[in-house]
Formats: structure tokens, sequence, C-alpha cells
């Protein structure tokens, strides 16, 4: 059986659609492109260029992050900090601290797990709902207990890479149905935000490592 091509001005018409649908310059049924196809004389030539306009543009699948937004790699020794050995100072939770008594068991057994973070910290992620995790810290040699700046409703799907002998936290969460990375630094007294990266769509998140 031999194959049915299409004749010079026809294979014109296709290629100008197909053009059209590539680029995304226009809609695949305007009216331009549906009279092109009624001026093809031949009746079976003229019903397969219908059919080829008719089909929908391919939608584009959702990329990977590239290496333009992809997080740098965090430079912990950049902000180096010595571990603390000595004893642990636990929480005063019917004075200081009270106010994170709702939590004193996982507040507890982060603070007895020694610190994790920038030398004299411990840092103890909660879970508080899908998907979210809030982070109280707890100052090991003294037991005292206060907010970090991460976690909540607001940075959902949190991700944290951190180190005990660097003041440096890395992450990643979403907000805004977007996923965000950020660089957060202890100075010794308090948190020091950075600038918050914007990854792209929010399962960037899970496509960043």
């Amino acid at each position: 059986m031999s194959k049915l091509s299409y004749p010079a001005p026809m294979r014109t018409v296709l290629a100008a659609l197909a053009l059209i649908v590539a680029t995304g310059g226009a809609h695949a049924q305007s009216a331009s492109d549906i009279a092109a196809c009624r001026d093809v004389k031949d009746s079976l030539l003229r019903l397969r260029c219908f059919d080829d306009v008719s089909k929908p543009a391919a939608q584009a699948a959702p990329s990977a992050p590239t290496a333009a937004t992809k997080p740098k790699t965090p430079d912990f020794a950049a902000y180096a900090a010595v571990p603390y050995r000595g004893p642990i100072g636990l929480p005063d939770f019917r004075g200081r601290d009270r106010r994170h008594a709702s939590y004193r068991t996982r507040i507890l057994a982060g603070a007895r797990a020694g610190p994790n973070f920038a030398g004299h910290l411990a840092l103890v992620p909660i879970g508080c709902g899908a998907g979210c995790v809030f982070v109280p810290v707890v100052e090991v040699q003294t037991g005292r207990v206060f907010d970090s700046p991460l976690g909540g409703e607001d940075q959902l799907s949190l991700d944290m890479k951190y180190q005990v002998n660097s003041r440096l936290i890395a992450a990643r969460y979403i907000a805004d149905e977007r996923c965000k990375f950020e660089e957060i630094v202890w100075t010794g007294s308090s948190f020091q935000r950075g600038a918050v990266r914007d990854l792209g769509e929010r399962e960037a998140c899970w496509a960043a490592d």
C-alpha cells in the first residue's frame, strides 16, 4: 500500500501550524488555521488537516531544578563553633520556661541529648500537623528555652541542615505554594536571617537534593 503524502501547499500549511503550536504563539484552532484547511481541495487531505489542527498542544512536564535554581552548598566551616562538653542544664517549666511546658517531654529529650547546633544549642523539631513543624531551641548550659524563626504553618515541609560545630542553618521549606531556601546564622545572642531564595514550584523542594 502506498503511503499517503501531502502536496506541497498542504505541507506548508501543516508546517506553519506546527510552528504555531511549538512556540505557543496562538491557539491551534484559530480561525485562520481552519480557513487554511478549507482551502485544501482533496476531501481526504482536508479531513486530515482538520484532524491535525484540532490536536491540543502538548503540555510541558515540570522541569527538575537546574543549577541556577538549586540551593548552594552550605559553607558550615565559615561559621565554626566549638561544641560544648560540660554538664547539661534543664529547662525550668514551672518558672522561666513555663510557656513551653506543653511540649516539655520533647524539649527535655532534646536537651538531654546535648547540643546539636552552634556548639551549645539544641534544636528540637516538634510536629504541629501535616507537613508542619516548629523548632524550639534549648541553651544546654543553662536550660533556657526560646523560639527559633523556623517552622510553623508558614514554612511547611521544613528541611534543615545544621551541625553542632557550626552556627549556620540551611533551611528549605514551602511558603505560598513555592519552594524557598534561606540560610540563618546564630550570632551568639540571636538568629540572623539571610535573603530568601525562590527555588520554583513546591515540587522543587523534594527534587532539590
